[in-house]
């Protein structure tokens, strides 16, 4: 029975037919888990945060003062001295710099209370602002280097910087200032610790690869030349002439 040029062989069919249905099978089969609703999400307003040390506030609140303390006294010279601006100026320049001053100190303040920051399973959070909060999470798997930094006023009051330094960047993805110097210590070495665990070795298998293969082949070499060594003494014991 001759086939028509239209018709083809069921096997043909079949094979063509998976070709086509290829992708959708790869897709039946890679799950993708259940799909969570909104409630399920994690929102960043309620992570489990820690203010830094009460200290960081009242430094930066004592810095702002003497630097509005210091810019005050350099208008008051200036106006004092200089014969061209009139004394009256000057003394009703400084209560709208000082109002200016206030509002500006107390936002300092409110900022450096708001700086809280988190140790998680898999990351380190940190958020700050006052009118535009930034929330920066920074995975472990990304975590290169942890630095700790301490100026002269802040070893004052046992303070220090916690800087965290992802790969392939320069600059401290999370600068967390504030920090008690003896707890920074302890979040650095475990920021470390969990680094180190979440980073493959790369070069050690090859290694242990090059270092087998070295073995195997010197085994080998000395397997062979223990051969030779016997088929030469038996040749020569064969040679031999019996008396």
């Amino acid at each position: 029975m001759k086939m028509e040029p239209t018709e083809k062989s069921p096997q043909l069919s079949t094979k063509i037919s998976s070709t086509l249905n290829e992708p959708e099978v790869e897709l039946i089969h890679y799950q993708h888990g259940p799909s969570l609703t909104q409630a399920q999400y994690i929102p960043l307003a309620t992570l489990p945060l820690t203010a830094v040390d009460a200290n960081y506030p009242k430094l930066l609140l004592i810095i702002s003062v003497a630097i509005a303390i210091f810019i005050t006294l350099a208008i008051t010279i200036f106006g004092l001295v200089n014969p061209d601006i009139p004394t009256s100026v000057t003394l009703s320049i400084l209560p709208s710099y000082a109002l200016l001053a206030l509002i500006i100190i107390k936002l300092i303040h409110l900022k450096a209370k708001r700086i809280a920051y988190g140790v998680f399973e898999h990351e380190l959070v940190l958020r700050e602002g006052l009118f535009w909060i930034s929330t920066t999470a920074l995975p472990y798997t990304r975590l290169q280097h942890v630095n700790l930094s301490q100026g002269p006023l802040e070893r004052r009051y046992n303070l220090v910087s916690l800087k965290c330094f992802s790969a392939g960047s320069g600059v401290a993805e999370i600068d967390l200032p504030g920090l008690n110097a003896e707890l920074a210590e302890h979040i650095r070495q475990h920021l470390l610790v969990k680094a180190a665990s979440n980073h493959q070795p790369v070069t050690e298998p090859h290694e242990n690869d090059s270092n087998s293969s070295l073995e195997n082949d010197t085994q080998a070499n000395e397997d062979l030349e223990h051969q030779l060594t016997t088929s030469k003494v038996e040749t020569s014991v064969e040679d031999t002439p019996h008396g």
